[in-house]
This record gives structure tokens, C-alpha cells and sequence, in this order.
């Protein structure tokens, strides 16, 4: 019997088959030990990330904070210890604790609803926060949950509410109020101004100031425009035409404001008696 037939055998391809198995199985295993890598380094950039924006990030189940990043928890001026656990109701205005309760519940049971939406939350201090949350159901611990993102629109609208007062206080004056571009198209018009003129607003919104003026008049209005400078003062005297035909005499202040980047002219008429 030669040496090669007592190593031989049925078993021989068992055997081969079962070094290539293992060799997979290594490979396979080293490659298993580079994927946990970069899951892990996934991990710590997603971490890194989520702590470090400004915007807030919860994790809502059954009404309760279940976990809060760094920006949620310093845009309610709460610690990390102190908002877990937490009622989320009970962080907004008590009016509004039944409408968010309710929407809560349909978010969480899956149901499709508006996402942008703003709610008056209360902070630590006792001050109301503006935030607007964009929420979405998710899968946490087996059981439905809500994770929530939102950021604070507080300062934003505090502006606005103030901008609306404003405008709401050029609607009360008797005198004419207006804004051009600069070249001459009316861009805004208080209820006094287009009035006078025996116009709606809408009528009056997007057209040139010199449709507004008398013939003799409309060449210097064209001069005004084309000399008018953040350095400039104009005060002048001029006549408008009304949609019935008649002339009302005016003194007119204007000069040129800077909006979002881009000049205007904002001018004020009083009639002259």
C-alpha cells in the first residue's frame, strides 16, 4: 500500500471543504470586526453632531422625555438630569397642554398630520419660548414613540409682532405713507395714502409713483428719483391725481432706508390746506 493511499480516503475533501470554511469564516470575521468599527465611528460622529447643533432633538414616549440633546435642554434652560423623566406637556403653556396632548397621541399612533407647527413653550425661568417641532412616530424600546426636532423662533417672532404693530400704526395716521423702489414702483402704501387717491391698495401696489402725479409735476418727481441718496433729505411740494380726476396738494418727505440689503424711499405726504 503506497503512503498517498493511507492518506487518502473519503475524508480528504471533508477536510479541504472544511479549511476553506474556515478561512471564510475568518475573513468573514475580520470583516464583522471592520463594520463594528465603522458603526462605532458612525456612532460618535452622529453623537458629536446631535450634541453640538443648536437645534433641539427628544425622544417622546407615552408623554415622557425618554432622552433630550444639549440644544433642547439649554433652549429650556433645563439640565440634561432634570428633563428626562419629564412631562413634555407640562413644558408648554397650560392652554395649549390639551392640543398638544392630542396631537402626541396621533403622531404616535401613526396617523399623518401637518408637520410644521409652533407652540408657546414655558422655560426654567418662567419665560415663553416660540418653537417651532417637526415630529415623526418612530420604533423605541418595542413600543411606538415620537422623536421630535425643533428650534427656537422666539426672537424672530417678536420682530414680526413688532413689525405688525408698526404697520398697524401707519394704517391709523392721517398722513400719506408710502415706499418706492428705487425706481419709483410702490412697493407699500398706508390706508391714507391709497384712500386719498380714491384707490384700493391692490390698485395701487406695483405701480409708478408718477402715475399718481399731476403732469406738471411728473419730470421732477423722475429728477427726485434719479438724485435721491441715503445723504439726501428731500422735502418738496407736488400734486397728486385722484382716481376721479381732482388734484390734492401735498409737501412731501422722503428718504432713502436700507430693507434686507436693497434701498427703498420712503416718503411721507401731508396735504396742504
Amino acid at each position: 500500500m503506497q503512503p498517498q493511499d493511507h492518506m487518502g480516503g473519503p475524508f480528504t475533501w471533508q477536510i479541504e471543504d472544511l479549511s476553506k470554511r474556515i478561512k471564510l469564516l475568518e475573513e468573514t470575521l475580520e470583516q464583522l470586526k471592520a463594520l463594528d468599527v465603522t458603526l462605532r465611528e458612525i456612532q460618535f460622529i452622529v453623537y458629536n453632531y446631535v450634541e453640538k447643533i443648536r437645534e433641539g432633538i427628544v425622544l417622546i414616549q407615552d408623554e415622557v422625555v425618554v432622552w433630550a440633546n444639549k440644544g433642547a435642554c439649554d433652549m429650556l434652560e433645563y439640565k440634561f438630569e432634570e428633563v428626562i423623566n419629564k412631562s413634555a406637556i407640562d413644558l408648554v403653556h397650560p392652554k395649549y397642554r390639551g392640543q398638544l396632548s392630542a396631537r402626541f397621541a396621533m403622531v404616535q399612533a401613526g396617523d399623518e398630520i401637518p408637520a410644521r407647527v409652533v407652540w408657546p413653550f414655558i422655560s426654567k425661568t418662567r419665560e415663553i419660548r416660540y418653537i417651532i417641532s417637526f415630529s415623526y412616530r418612530v420604533i423605541y424600546g418595542g413600543k411606538p414613540a415620537i422623536f421630535a426636532l425643533f428650534y427656537d423662533v422666539t426672537d424672530e417672532r417678536k420682530a414680526q409682532e413688532e413689525m405688525t404693530m408698526r404697520a398697524e400704526m401707519l394704517e391709523l395716521v392721517s398722513d400719506l405713507i408710502f415706499m418706492l423702489d428705487t425706481k419709483g414702483k410702490i412697493k407699500y402704501a398706508n390706508r391714507a395714502m391709497y384712500e386719498s387717491l380714491g384707490y384700493t391698495q391692490e390698485e395701487v401696489i406695483g405701480r409708478s409713483i408718477l402715475d399718481f402725479h399731476t403732469e406738471a409735476h411728473k419730470e421732477k418727481v423722475k429728477v427726485r428719483l434719479k438724485l435721491a441718496t441715503p445723504a439726501s433729505h428731500g422735502k418738496y411740494r407736488t400734486e397728486y391725481i385722484c382716481k376721479d380726476g381732482k388734484s390734492i396738494a401735498v409737501s412731501v418727505i422722503g428718504k432713502v432706508i436700507t430693507l434686507g440689503g436693497t434701498q427703498y424711499i420712503l416718503g411721507v405726504a401731508r396735504p396742504r390746506t
